[in-house]
């Protein structure tokens, strides 16, 4: 969607972090913004940084006349505002996850076929430049057989909002692997090009989120009036898919290792290993900023030879382009290229797997 494109009346169901996120770029785009949140605190400080039109609760908002939904609630409660905005006749885009656990998922993608509605799910990373390069390169195959995924995730002290509702099972549905978890199983699924999952070998740990000493270095600080924590803090999990093809996966809020969210992918023919761990606002408009970006190939043109080579894609920013795609779904009513509903419930499945993995040993 280009810039030149209708005018919209967009609905924010949630105005946490990524509605604000959302409320920019649509200002910024020439859209209106239409808002609800029950919490009054943060509708009353939407209201005072954005021209926003606000509403008492969703049923007012739905019959606002708006053309879309975006739902940035809790994980919990993504489940009702989506089925409430696809029984108005509005498409939506749903913050990743797509809900708390798997039926809660499958009743959302169940009603939005049902109601023939477009249901994206926020899963920004695949819009990232350097990702959509390195999935061209797997499917050119110039990797060859893409046999072994490398990825991690790791924060080393990033637990967010302890005591809040990201560190509640009930709310959330888990913690690490739920939370940024859910972004290594969608890059993972999308470079294999959506396998099916047959085992997982998986251990999670709570180390970090309920000790008293626990250092607020990176991310936010504690809620006062709450001390929930009874999800995990780190994953590890082993993953094999149909023919053979596996994927190592760690992931963690907090652990006493570098800060790292990369991914090595190991093919027949050459390997990629691809490096996002650095934020956007550090990156120069080469991209050159990023950790490493590098395509490793073996020869033997006149001698025998190693070739290790730099990918330089250009900068972009993924946020804004996940949301230029699903208004662009929206005006033409075509299903968006990526991160559909569909492909947002096959990430929850490998995410329900892992923790029953975790729970009750091998599955």
């Amino acid at each position: 969607m280009d810039d030149d494109a209708p005018h919209m009346d967009i609905g924010l169901v949630g105005l946490g972090e990524h509605g604000e996120t959302h409320a920019e770029f649509l200002e910024e785009l020439d859209h209106t913004v239409h808002a609800v949140d029950l919490d009054p605190r943060a509708k009353e400080r939407f209201r005072d940084r954005y021209d926003a039109t606000m509403y008492e609760g969703l049923d007012e908002l739905y019959a606002a006349g708006i053309d879309a939904a975006i739902i940035s609630t809790p994980n919990k409660f993504h489940e009702t505002a989506a089925l409430k905005a696809f029984d108005a006749g509005l498409d939506v885009l749903v913050e990743k996850p797509l809900a708390h656990d798997l039926s809660s998922a499958e009743r959302i993608v169940e009603r939005a076929e049902e109601t023939d509605s477009i249901c994206m799910c926020g899963y920004f990373h695949r819009f990232r430049n350097r990702c959509r390069l390195a999935k061209a390169y797997v499917e050119s195959g110039r990797l060859g057989e893409v046999t072994h995924v490398d990825a991690r995730y790791m924060r080393r002290r990033g637990v967010p909002g302890l005591g809040t509702w990201y560190t509640s099972r009930e709310i959330a549905g888990g913690g690490a692997l739920i939370d940024v978890g859910s972004f290594v199983v969608d890059l993972v699924l999308d470079f294999y090009d959506w396998p099916e999952l047959e085992e997982v070998i998986a251990t999670t740990r709570s180390d970090f989120g309920d000790r008293e000493d626990y250092a607020y270095l990176e991310m936010w600080g504690e809620d006062d009036e709450a001390k929930m924590y009874d999800v995990e803090d780190s994953v590890t999990a082993f993953c094999e898919f149909e023919g053979g093809r596996t994927a190592h996966l760690e992931v963690a809020w907090a652990a006493n290792a570098r800060r790292r969210h990369e991914y090595n992918i190991r093919g027949t023919e050459a390997g990629v290993s691809l490096d996002i761990t650095t934020p956007l606002e550090s990156v120069d408009p080469s991209g050159r900023n990023h950790r490493d970006f590098r395509l490793y190939e073996a020869r033997s043109d006149v001698v025998d030879h190693y070739v290790d080579s730099e990918l330089v894609p250009p900068a972009n920013d993924p946020f804004r382009d996940e949301l230029a795609t699903f208004l662009a779904a929206v005006e033409t009513g075509e299903s968006p290229d990526r991160c559909t509903a569909e492909e947002a419930l096959a990430v929850q499945r490998v995410l329900d797997r892992i923790y029953e993995a975790a729970d009750g040993g091998r599955v």
